[in-house]
């Protein structure tokens, strides 16, 4: 038997006993490590909804564990005792519409069709099990951050300091984009992303165009000076802050959204026309996305661990959310599931 965090509803998380997986010939089991807690486990949890996990069932789609047994027809490069990151999209063939059930917070895992660097993505021994648990998240920041294929010269604004938007500054700098920018509200998070290497703004504090334009400087916009910022990625998902962004983006900027907006926000599209402003959408994230996360975990260059800022007992799984939702003082927080 296993233990595991099942969702009965709103803030009420529980643990439970189960039977270990049974796994097939193309399938490998998981002894899982640490399990993080995403957003939308958090958003989920808090107002008690289905959107993704269904009452009574298993969850948690951000892990990483060890191979401790490997189906007759799994290809020989998977290793028991390998430490191993999951892509919770392709880890059961029901994919992504059950991805938030993969059970990242159970002590046990099968991985179906398991197959290296399709869902199981091999991690360095010497990276703690708390900065491997981060692939997932970093995951999708990096691919927010390069779906507006930024340059190695651009001037890339995030706006968000949580643990996407984090992810994202850290996947840019540690792929050569110099001038990364983090804007938020809370300074103690704003000091995890000068940590990272980034400059920041607190727009609680200053106005978002001066403080952009301290670091970035200006440009002239039809008789105006705006920042000279060529990029934003939106891990914020608060929309007085994109409505802010939006009267002082400057020409052919791109603006990628990562963030789950919960409201309709006003755009104005005569400015997207005669600005040449693009809008892009990034969800999820892809085999090269993945990839280059797991570089970037093996670098100590990136310090992409500071983000975790407690770790719980499953046993105290309810605790973790409580705090979680709390939301203060805390980015990321993981589950120790050894």
């Amino acid at each position: 038997m296993m233990k595991v965090a099942i969702y009965h509803g709103k803030n009420d998380v529980r643990v439970e006993e189960r039977p270990i997986p049974t796994i097939g010939s193309n399938d490998v089991l998981i002894r899982n490590l640490r399990g993080g807690i995403c957003g939308t486990d958090i958003n989920i949890v808090k107002v008690g909804s289905e959107m993704g996990i269904s009452f009574g069932a298993e969850f948690g789609h951000e892990m990483v564990g060890e191979v401790v047994e490997v189906g007759s027809e799994v290809s020989s490069d998977i290793k028991i005792g390998m430490m191993v990151g999951v892509n919770p999209i392709t880890a059961k063939r029901a994919g992504r519409r059950k991805s938030l059930e993969c059970g990242g917070f159970s002590q046990y895992v099968s991985i179906e069709d398991a197959a290296l660097n399709v869902n199981l993505y091999e991690i360095d021994s010497s990276v703690s099990p708390e900065t491997a648990a981060l692939m997932e998240p970093m995951s999708v920041g990096r691919h927010g951050a390069f779906s507006v294929n930024p340059q190695p010269s651009d001037k890339v604004v995030v706006l968000g300091a949580g643990a996407i938007g984090l992810s994202a500054a850290a996947s840019l700098l540690a792929e050569g984009i110099q001038h990364v920018c983090v804007v938020d509200i809370d300074e103690w998070r704003l000091e995890k992303a000068v940590e990272l290497g980034a400059v920041t703004v607190n727009t609680l504090n200053e106005d978002l165009a001066e403080g952009l334009k301290k670091h970035f400087g200006e440009v002239n916009v039809y008789g105006q000076l705006m920042p000279d910022v060529d990029a934003f990625v939106d891990a914020a998902g608060a929309p007085i802050l994109f409505e802010n962004v939006m009267k002082i983006v400057k020409p052919k900027a791109r603006i990628a959204i990562i963030a789950v907006y919960k409201q309709e926000v006003p755009v104005s599209l005569s400015q997207i026309m005669s600005k040449e402003v693009q809008i892009v959408g990034a969800s999820g994230y892809t085999h090269e996305d993945i990839s280059k996360v797991v570089e970037h975990l093996s670098n100590p260059a990136t310090k992409i661990g500071i983000i975790v800022t407690q770790v719980y007992k499953l046993d105290d799984i309810q605790e973790a959310f409580d705090v979680a939702i709390a939301a203060k003082g805390a980015i990321k927080i993981m589950v120790d599931l050894s």
